[in-house]
Formats: structure tokens, sequence, C-alpha cells
């Protein structure tokens, strides 16, 4: 197990900001193509739609610039013998810290655009809910999966001896 807090790898950079500018580019036609199409309905209103779309627009692209920077400072996992520990956010930090005796579910999984950078995220089952370790190399993903399986099925058969 890993027993001091680990970063990203500077791929996780990328595959944000790929992210981002694709949800930007969707924003951006939802609300534009309005302002295009829809001019006479607006009518007296334009102007100030116009003045809005381009704010919302201007604020969206600040974020989608800055964000995932701050995003690849701010998040950190650890893996102790006992917890998984992930610190991670933009505007608000959360602390997400799962016992391993609770996990249910340890899943690997590869979106389209970690897939393409070779990365991959890690998803920890619980009865109350999922903890997620993202933009992994698909290798560490891998071990990180098979030795939290490993782990589980250790206490399964020790409580197994115990009864």
């Amino acid at each position: 197990m890993i027993d001091r807090y680990q970063s990203l790898n500077p791929k996780s950079k990328t595959a944000l900001y790929i992210v981002y500018a694709m949800l930007y580019i969707a924003l951006c036609l939802i609300l534009i193509l309005p302002m295009i199409f829809l001019e006479d309905v607006f009518g007296d209103w334009y102007g100030i739609y116009e003045i809005v779309t381009l704010s919302i627009l201007a604020v969206t692209l600040a974020y989608v610039i800055a964000a995932p920077q701050i995003f690849y400072r701010h998040y950190k996992y650890a893996l102790t013998g006992d917890s998984i520990d992930v610190l991670r956010g933009i505007i608000i930090i959360r602390r997400t810290m799962v016992p391993i005796e609770r996990i249910h579910q340890v899943e690997v999984t590869r979106g389209p655009v970690n897939n393409m950078l070779g990365l991959a995220d890690v998803d920890v089952t619980t009865a109350g809910g999922v903890a997620r370790i993202q933009f992994l190399d698909v290798p560490v993903a891998n071990n990180i999966a098979e030795e939290l399986n490993r782990y589980i099925n250790n206490i399964v058969r020790e409580r197994k001896n115990n009864d």
C-alpha cells in the first residue's frame, strides 16, 4: 500500500482540458444559436441577452483555462493499510476517506478521453456510495485494483476463519 499522498499524472491536465473544451463548445452552441436565429423573438431584450450570454461565456472560459491546473495541484490520493484517502476539488476541496474493510467492489474504468491518453479511474464501491481515484496510468490503476481486491479477500478469509 502507498502510505503517503500521491499526485496525479500530468496527463490528467490534458484530459481535463479536452473534456472542458468539449463542454464549453456545447455551452457556446446552446447560448449563441438562439442569439443568432431568434433575434426577432428577443425584441428589446436582445441586447441584454447578448451581454448576459457573452458574460457567461467569458467567466466560463476563464474557469475552463484555470480549473485543470488547480484540480491537478489539489488532487492527491493515498492508500494506507486500512483506508483510501482522496483529496480533490477546484473551488471546494473535499476529502474522502473510505475504510478498506467496507469496500464491496473495485472497478477500473476508462472513458474515451482517458483511453486516448492511457489513463484510467479506480471506482471503489461501498454501501455508502462510490469513491473514485481519477486519472491514473492504466498499469497503476490495475495494480491498485488488484491490491485492494487482494486485501479485501484476505479480510474475508480471516473473518471466515474466525467464525
